[in-house]
């Protein structure tokens, strides 16, 4: 499989189980959502799960999120945490990240989104990786958009396909 980061790979990129996008927030019919949903129609086993804490109180909130994100991730999973202070991969460094744990036989990767008052201690303690989209602060909705098409991304240097130039 390491020969595949570069050219055509006849493997499959991902586990029996889907990879999952989690997030905390609502979900909406916004046009965001649906260039989130051009992205992950292209990719064959990419699961969107939304969650949303019930409480007021924002330390107890980022802590039951984080619980809620953890808990969204399947055995023999590796859980990827997006937060501002984890590290600025390149596209071609999260296509190696996820060849090397597909060539450990993980069987998916959940890919996580805080809420808005940010990641709590026990997720990143948890997290297998932090990633990081920059320093700066964005939306929701932009962070999926960013992440689906980081995911098709990596799956497109994988294959070898023109995507990535």
């Amino acid at each position: 499989l390491a020969s595949c980061l570069y050219i055509r790979c006849p493997y499959p990129i991902y586990g029996p189980e889907p990879n999952i996008i989690s997030y905390i927030g609502k979900s909406s019919k916004s046009d965001e959502e649906k260039i989130t949903q051009k992205y992950l129609k292209r990719l064959n086993n990419v699961e969107l799960n939304q969650y949303e804490a019930k409480t007021n109180n924002v330390k107890l909130k980022i802590i039951e999120e984080g619980t809620k994100l953890i808990k969204s991730t399947p055995l023999n999973a590796k859980l990827i945490l997006l937060d501002e202070q984890g590290e600025n991969l390149s596209s071609k460094e999260l296509a190696k990240l996820v060849l090397d744990w597909k060539e450990s036989s993980i069987s998916a990767i959940n890919f996580a989104i805080g809420g808005p008052y940010g990641n709590g201690v026990q997720i990143k303690k948890t997290a297998d990786k932090m990633i990081a989209f920059g320093r700066q602060t964005w939306p929701h909705q932009m962070v999926k958009i960013m992440l689906a098409e980081q995911i098709y991304r990596v799956e497109t240097i994988l294959r070898g396909h023109p995507y990535h130039k």
